[in-house]
């Protein structure tokens, strides 16, 4: 048997490290992929919108709240800050669950509270680990 060439040990030396950091570097992104990949929760069917009934369009309660809408449902606008007044809808405007708008399959979604992400919740495998809170309450409210 032959004695190594000193040569060959150092190149196998020098192709280890671009190895191993290729090997740590492909690791490292499907772990990112994996944490980062998503799921997207849809409304419950007890949570509650509310429904212009003209358009035959519906929106979630933080899109009406903050003016996110196609057209304005909330009569008493200016008074929305204070908590003594009773939110006051339009007479084309009433409340009603996503079981009721399903229901009926003639209802869509409001589309600029769709645009602003207003119904869906997107929740990371990331945030399930950290531990995230749901938009909706087990009454049926929306959280945010």
């Amino acid at each position: 048997m032959a004695p190594p060439i000193p040569a060959d040990d150092v190149r196998r030396s020098r192709l280890i490290w671009p190895v191993l950091s290729s090997v740590v570097l492909v690791a490292l992104i499907a772990a990112a992929a994996i944490l980062m990949s998503y799921k997207i929760e849809s409304p419950p069917d007890h949570a509650r919108v509310i429904a212009d009934e003209q358009r035959l369009t519906y929106a979630s309660t933080p899109c009406v709240l903050f003016n996110k809408l196609d057209r304005e449902v909330i009569a008493n606008r200016t008074e929305i800050s204070d908590p003594s007044k009773p939110l006051q809808l339009f007479s084309y405007a009433s409340e009603k669950t996503i079981a009721d708008v399903k229901a009926d399959k003639k209802w869509s979604r409001d589309t600029a509270c769709d645009y602003v992400t207003g119904f869906d919740q997107i929740v990371t495998v990331w945030m399930r680990l950290i531990g995230y809170r749901s938009r909706w309450a087990d009454d049926g409210q929306w959280r945010w």
